[in-house]
Protein backbone atom coordinates (compact mmCIF):
# COMPACT_ATOMS: atom_id res chain seq x y z
CA UNK A 1 0.00 0.00 0.00
CA UNK A 2 1.81 3.53 -0.85
CA UNK A 3 1.77 6.25 1.24
CA UNK A 4 -1.19 7.75 -1.32
CA UNK A 5 -3.10 5.15 -0.31
CA UNK A 6 -2.87 5.09 3.24
CA UNK A 7 -3.27 9.10 3.18
CA UNK A 8 -5.96 9.45 0.92
CA UNK A 9 -7.93 6.89 2.72
CA UNK A 10 -7.34 8.36 5.83
CA UNK A 11 -8.60 11.89 4.85
CA UNK A 12 -11.08 11.06 3.44
CA UNK A 13 -12.11 9.50 6.69
CA UNK A 14 -11.54 12.41 8.52
CA UNK A 15 -13.15 14.44 5.38
CA UNK A 16 -16.27 12.89 5.70
CA UNK A 17 -17.99 15.19 8.23
CA UNK A 18 -16.56 18.20 7.11
CA UNK A 19 -16.08 19.06 3.12
CA UNK A 20 -15.76 23.06 1.45
CA UNK A 21 -13.67 26.04 2.81
CA UNK A 22 -15.00 25.39 6.65
CA UNK A 23 -13.20 21.87 6.24
CA UNK A 24 -9.98 22.81 4.62
CA UNK A 25 -9.88 25.74 7.87
CA UNK A 26 -10.68 22.85 10.37
CA UNK A 27 -7.94 20.38 8.63
CA UNK A 28 -5.13 23.63 9.05
CA UNK A 29 -6.30 23.97 12.43
CA UNK A 30 -5.57 20.14 13.44
CA UNK A 31 -2.38 20.36 11.68
CA UNK A 32 -0.86 23.42 13.17
CA UNK A 33 -2.02 21.56 16.77
CA UNK A 34 -0.54 18.00 15.67
CA UNK A 35 -3.62 16.23 15.76
CA UNK A 36 -3.19 14.96 12.43
CA UNK A 37 0.33 13.37 13.08
CA UNK A 38 -1.20 11.91 16.13
CA UNK A 39 -3.93 10.71 13.39
CA UNK A 40 -1.78 9.28 11.56
CA UNK A 41 0.76 7.68 14.08
CA UNK A 42 -2.79 5.75 15.40
CA UNK A 43 -3.81 4.60 11.13
CA UNK A 44 -0.13 3.35 10.19
CA UNK A 45 -0.03 0.99 13.83
CA UNK A 46 -3.44 -0.70 11.66
CA UNK A 47 -1.04 -1.60 9.10
CA UNK A 48 2.69 -3.84 8.52
CA UNK A 49 4.78 -2.69 6.22
CA UNK A 50 3.48 -4.49 3.26
CA UNK A 51 0.34 -2.53 3.80
CA UNK A 52 -1.89 -5.75 5.28
CA UNK A 53 -3.83 -5.29 8.18
CA UNK A 54 -2.41 -6.22 11.46
CA UNK A 55 -3.59 -8.70 14.09
CA UNK A 56 -4.87 -7.16 17.44
CA UNK A 57 -2.09 -9.52 19.46
CA UNK A 58 0.61 -6.68 19.91
CA UNK A 59 -2.29 -4.55 21.40
CA UNK A 60 -3.99 -6.97 23.40
CA UNK A 61 -4.48 -6.56 27.01
CA UNK A 62 -2.79 -8.84 29.21
CA UNK A 63 -3.51 -7.78 32.50
CA UNK A 64 -6.85 -9.71 34.18
CA UNK A 65 -9.49 -7.03 35.24
CA UNK A 66 -8.87 -6.29 39.25
CA UNK A 67 -11.70 -5.83 41.51
CA UNK A 68 -11.72 -1.89 42.53
CA UNK A 69 -10.69 -3.17 46.29
CA UNK A 70 -7.41 -3.95 44.92
CA UNK A 71 -6.03 -0.22 44.69
CA UNK A 72 -8.91 1.99 46.18
CA UNK A 73 -10.94 2.07 49.16
CA UNK A 74 -13.39 -0.98 48.81
CA UNK A 75 -17.37 0.16 48.65
CA UNK A 76 -18.24 -2.45 51.45
CA UNK A 77 -16.18 -0.25 53.72
CA UNK A 78 -17.43 3.25 52.05
CA UNK A 79 -21.19 2.05 52.93
CA UNK A 80 -20.26 1.24 56.52
CA UNK A 81 -18.93 5.17 56.56
CA UNK A 82 -22.09 6.24 55.19
CA UNK A 83 -24.77 3.66 57.08
CA UNK A 84 -22.67 4.34 60.86
CA UNK A 85 -23.05 7.95 59.60
CA UNK A 86 -26.41 8.27 58.31
CA UNK A 87 -27.20 6.58 61.85
CA UNK A 88 -25.36 9.35 63.89
CA UNK A 89 -26.93 12.20 61.87
CA UNK A 90 -30.31 10.91 62.90
CA UNK A 91 -29.26 10.17 66.48
CA UNK A 92 -27.86 13.96 66.50
CA UNK A 93 -30.91 15.48 65.23
CA UNK A 94 -32.80 13.43 67.77
CA UNK A 95 -31.13 15.48 70.63
CA UNK A 96 -31.08 18.97 68.95
CA UNK A 97 -34.69 18.73 67.62
CA UNK A 98 -36.54 21.42 69.12
CA UNK A 99 -40.10 20.47 70.13
CA UNK A 100 -42.75 21.72 72.03
CA UNK A 101 -44.39 20.77 75.22
CA UNK A 102 -44.54 16.89 76.16
CA UNK A 103 -42.87 15.96 72.33
CA UNK A 104 -39.66 17.57 73.95
CA UNK A 105 -37.22 15.48 75.31
CA UNK A 106 -36.40 17.95 77.50
CA UNK A 107 -40.18 18.97 79.26
CA UNK A 108 -41.43 17.27 82.18
CA UNK A 109 -44.07 14.27 81.22
CA UNK A 110 -46.38 11.79 83.03
CA UNK A 111 -44.28 8.74 84.03
CA UNK A 112 -46.03 5.42 85.15
CA UNK A 113 -43.42 3.58 87.89
CA UNK A 114 -43.66 0.01 88.66
CA UNK A 115 -43.58 -0.68 92.53
CA UNK A 116 -41.86 -3.57 94.08
CA UNK A 117 -45.58 -5.03 94.90
CA UNK A 118 -46.30 -4.81 91.36
CA UNK A 119 -48.49 -2.09 91.37
CA UNK A 120 -47.98 1.35 89.54
CA UNK A 121 -47.94 4.99 90.60
CA UNK A 122 -47.66 8.04 88.15
CA UNK A 123 -45.78 11.22 88.59
CA UNK A 124 -44.70 14.15 86.50
CA UNK A 125 -41.35 14.75 85.94
CA UNK A 126 -38.37 14.75 83.40
CA UNK A 127 -37.60 11.41 81.64
CA UNK A 128 -34.14 10.84 82.33
CA UNK A 129 -34.52 7.44 81.21
CA UNK A 130 -35.46 8.18 77.81
CA UNK A 131 -33.01 11.02 77.33
CA UNK A 132 -29.64 8.41 79.02
CA UNK A 133 -31.04 6.28 75.96
CA UNK A 134 -31.04 8.94 73.55
CA UNK A 135 -27.88 9.96 74.47
CA UNK A 136 -26.31 6.49 74.32
CA UNK A 137 -27.33 6.21 70.94
CA UNK A 138 -25.44 9.47 69.94
CA UNK A 139 -22.39 8.52 71.68
CA UNK A 140 -22.32 5.01 69.96
CA UNK A 141 -23.32 5.71 67.06
CA UNK A 142 -20.62 9.06 66.80
CA UNK A 143 -18.03 5.94 68.06
CA UNK A 144 -19.12 3.37 65.79
CA UNK A 145 -18.69 6.26 62.51
CA UNK A 146 -14.52 6.81 63.91
CA UNK A 147 -14.33 2.95 63.90
CA UNK A 148 -15.92 2.32 60.33
CA UNK A 149 -13.45 4.98 59.07
CA UNK A 150 -10.32 2.89 59.49
CA UNK A 151 -8.49 2.74 56.77
CA UNK A 152 -10.48 4.39 54.57
CA UNK A 153 -8.09 6.81 52.02
CA UNK A 154 -10.64 8.84 50.10
CA UNK A 155 -9.71 12.61 50.69
CA UNK A 156 -13.60 13.90 50.74
CA UNK A 157 -14.52 11.52 53.10
CA UNK A 158 -11.33 12.04 55.39
CA UNK A 159 -11.91 15.29 55.07
CA UNK A 160 -15.50 15.22 56.14
CA UNK A 161 -15.08 13.12 59.04
CA UNK A 162 -12.09 16.11 59.98
CA UNK A 163 -15.06 18.56 60.25
CA UNK A 164 -17.16 16.78 62.33
CA UNK A 165 -14.17 15.57 65.01
CA UNK A 166 -13.62 19.79 64.87
CA UNK A 167 -16.59 19.89 66.01
CA UNK A 168 -16.34 17.91 68.65
CA UNK A 169 -12.96 19.10 69.82
CA UNK A 170 -14.23 22.73 69.68
CA UNK A 171 -17.27 21.49 72.18
CA UNK A 172 -14.75 19.20 74.21
CA UNK A 173 -15.11 21.44 77.51
CA UNK A 174 -19.11 21.88 77.22
CA UNK A 175 -19.37 17.62 76.70
CA UNK A 176 -17.53 17.27 79.40
CA UNK A 177 -19.81 19.31 81.88
CA UNK A 178 -22.63 17.16 80.98
CA UNK A 179 -20.79 13.99 81.48
CA UNK A 180 -19.57 12.96 78.18
CA UNK A 181 -15.73 12.76 77.67
CA UNK A 182 -13.65 13.09 74.73
CA UNK A 183 -10.35 10.83 74.72
CA UNK A 184 -7.14 11.71 72.89
CA UNK A 185 -8.78 9.18 70.24
CA UNK A 186 -11.88 11.49 69.45
CA UNK A 187 -13.90 8.94 71.42
CA UNK A 188 -17.04 9.70 73.56
CA UNK A 189 -17.81 8.51 76.54
CA UNK A 190 -21.15 9.11 78.80
CA UNK A 191 -20.71 9.01 82.47
CA UNK A 192 -24.13 8.09 83.25
CA UNK A 193 -24.20 9.19 86.83
CA UNK A 194 -22.81 12.59 86.67
CA UNK A 195 -25.36 13.01 83.22
CA UNK A 196 -28.36 12.63 85.46
CA UNK A 197 -27.11 14.90 88.47
CA UNK A 198 -27.37 17.56 85.71
CA UNK A 199 -30.26 20.03 85.65
CA UNK A 200 -32.51 19.61 82.54
CA UNK A 201 -32.37 23.20 82.12
CA UNK A 202 -28.65 22.86 81.50
CA UNK A 203 -29.05 19.70 79.73
CA UNK A 204 -31.46 21.52 77.18
CA UNK A 205 -29.46 24.34 76.53
CA UNK A 206 -26.04 22.22 75.29
CA UNK A 207 -28.23 19.64 72.89
CA UNK A 208 -31.25 21.42 71.54
CA UNK A 209 -30.89 23.70 68.66
CA UNK A 210 -29.49 23.46 65.30
CA UNK A 211 -26.42 25.11 66.19
CA UNK A 212 -26.01 23.06 69.02
CA UNK A 213 -22.81 20.92 69.61
CA UNK A 214 -25.01 17.70 68.36
CA UNK A 215 -26.95 19.84 65.40
CA UNK A 216 -23.41 20.85 63.97
CA UNK A 217 -22.30 16.95 64.34
CA UNK A 218 -25.68 16.16 62.71
CA UNK A 219 -24.89 18.28 59.51
CA UNK A 220 -21.40 16.81 59.00
CA UNK A 221 -22.50 13.22 59.56
CA UNK A 222 -25.09 14.31 56.83
CA UNK A 223 -21.99 15.27 54.65
CA UNK A 224 -20.14 12.94 55.45
CA UNK A 225 -22.60 9.99 54.25
CA UNK A 226 -23.25 11.97 51.40
CA UNK A 227 -19.40 11.63 50.05
CA UNK A 228 -19.32 8.12 51.40
CA UNK A 229 -21.73 7.24 49.56
CA UNK A 230 -20.16 8.78 46.53
CA UNK A 231 -16.76 6.96 46.48
CA UNK A 232 -18.72 3.82 47.04
CA UNK A 233 -20.39 3.78 43.63
CA UNK A 234 -17.21 4.93 42.17
CA UNK A 235 -15.23 2.30 43.89
CA UNK A 236 -17.88 0.06 42.58
CA UNK A 237 -17.69 1.13 39.16
CA UNK A 238 -14.73 2.79 38.40
CA UNK A 239 -12.48 1.02 36.22
CA UNK A 240 -9.68 1.92 33.95
CA UNK A 241 -9.44 1.34 29.94
CA UNK A 242 -7.49 -1.63 30.55
CA UNK A 243 -9.37 -3.22 33.25
CA UNK A 244 -7.60 -1.77 36.18
CA UNK A 245 -9.02 0.19 38.94
CA UNK A 246 -8.17 3.42 39.38
CA UNK A 247 -5.23 4.36 41.33
CA UNK A 248 -6.06 5.70 45.09
CA UNK A 249 -4.42 9.33 44.11
CA UNK A 250 -6.62 9.59 41.12
CA UNK A 251 -9.77 8.13 43.21
CA UNK A 252 -9.51 10.45 46.50
CA UNK A 253 -8.38 13.52 44.88
CA UNK A 254 -11.27 14.34 42.35
CA UNK A 255 -9.52 13.73 39.62
CA UNK A 256 -10.89 10.50 38.64
CA UNK A 257 -10.77 11.05 34.54
CA UNK A 258 -6.79 11.76 35.22
CA UNK A 259 -5.50 8.07 34.68
CA UNK A 260 -7.84 7.77 31.33
CA UNK A 261 -4.92 9.95 29.83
Amino acid sequence: MSFFNYSSTLFSEMNSSGTGFSGLIGESNQIRSGSYGKLLKAYYKKFNADGSTKTDTTDKITDKVKPSSDTVDTAKELDAVKDSATSLQNAAMKLAAVKEGSSSLYAKKTIVDTNEDGSTSTRTDYDYDTLVKSVQSFVSAYNDTMESMGTIEAASVQQKTQWMTQVTGQFKEDFAKVGISVDKDGRLALDEKAFREKDMTELQDFFEGTNSAVGQIARKASGLAGAAELQATKAASAYTATGNSYPKDSMNSGTLFDSLF
